[in-house]
């Protein structure tokens, strides 16, 4: 009987090659898996009282290098992770960064929203610090502002989706609860790594100031208001004065106006309801050290 041809046996090498680096690779992924889900089985069996927060941890997934979609870096987290967690009864909260654009009809990814993301969560924990000193009231009543507008923003939001008044049992379920203690940062990806170590450090050392939203509008004031005229930028000392004044002594009383022309007016030394306004929390900063997410 013959032996077999160089070409056969280069092919047959290759191929039994391939299948046993498969299977090898395989195999040793199960183990250490199983071998992860083994350490963190004991977490699962601790008890905690009944007034206890439970663990929570926040996993942030961005796009991968070279891509423009989560799908690779979702997979990685359900095949390698997931087991993981589950086997710990660890709690997570997850989210998917995926931004994209499209310039000249060619679509890119746009780099830093896990960035902003851990960064804004640091801050607002470094502004509710600062609202809970005894020398801070007036931050107190700027946050009572600020939630105020965030509340009828949702229930614009939610009246705009739903068509009808939303009742407070809806907003309750629409508004999200927050986590009462610091959520762990879990990466997946080498970039979303660099842009959670860069959130933190932004976070903890930037810029406490932040905005008041303006209010969301409806649709049906879109709808049925037409878009007013817009008026003539003028200084407030510029309207200050309510009589005009003649070539004499003698002062007349200005030109009475009209509800809509003293809105306006109004408007435009106290700003509207679309005006944006900055709460400054830099001047309360003492850079007292806050917990930050490991």
């Amino acid at each position: 009987q013959k032996l077999p041809g160089p070409k056969a046996t280069a092919f047959w090498t290759t191929a039994a090659t391939l299948v046993t680096v498969y299977r090898y690779n395989k195999r040793e992924s199960t183990r250490l898996l199983d071998e992860y889900k083994q350490r963190a089985s004991h977490a699962a069996l601790e008890t905690i009282g009944s007034l206890d927060t439970p663990r929570k941890v926040h996993v942030y997934v961005a796009v991968p290098m070279s891509e423009l979609g989560t799908r690779r870096a979702r997979q990685h987290w359900e095949k390698y992770i997931l087991p993981v967690f589950a086997a710990g009864a660890l709690d997570y909260e997850i989210t998917l960064v995926n931004e994209t654009e499209t310039e000249n009809g060619v679509e890119r990814v746009i780099r830093g929203g896990v960035h902003r993301l851990v960064a804004d969560e640091i801050k607002d924990r470094r502004r509710r610090q600062l609202e809970s000193e005894d020398d801070n009231e007036e931050l107190r009543l700027w946050r009572a502002a600020l939630d105020e507008r965030k509340t009828e923003n949702e229930r614009r939001e939610l009246k705009n989706k739903l068509d009808v008044e939303p009742g407070m049992s809806a907003l309750e379920l629409w508004k999200e609860k927050e986590y009462p203690g610091v959520m762990d940062i879990v990466a997946i990806g080498r970039e979303t790594w660099i842009e959670v170590v860069n959130g933190v450090s932004d976070g903890a050392v930037g810029s406490l100031n932040m905005e008041i939203p303006p209010l969301v509008p409806l649709d049906s004031e879109k709808s049925s208001t037409p878009e007013p005229a817009k008026p003539e930028q003028t200084s407030v000392s510029e309207q200050a004065p309510a009589t005009e004044q003649t070539s004499g002594s003698e002062q007349t009383p200005a030109t009475e106006l009209s509800p809509a022309s003293e809105q306006t007016n109004m408007d435009q030394i106290f700003g509207s309801d679309q005006t944006t306004h900055m709460i400054n929390y830099d001047r309360f900063d003492n850079h007292s050290m806050v917990a930050l997410p490991a």
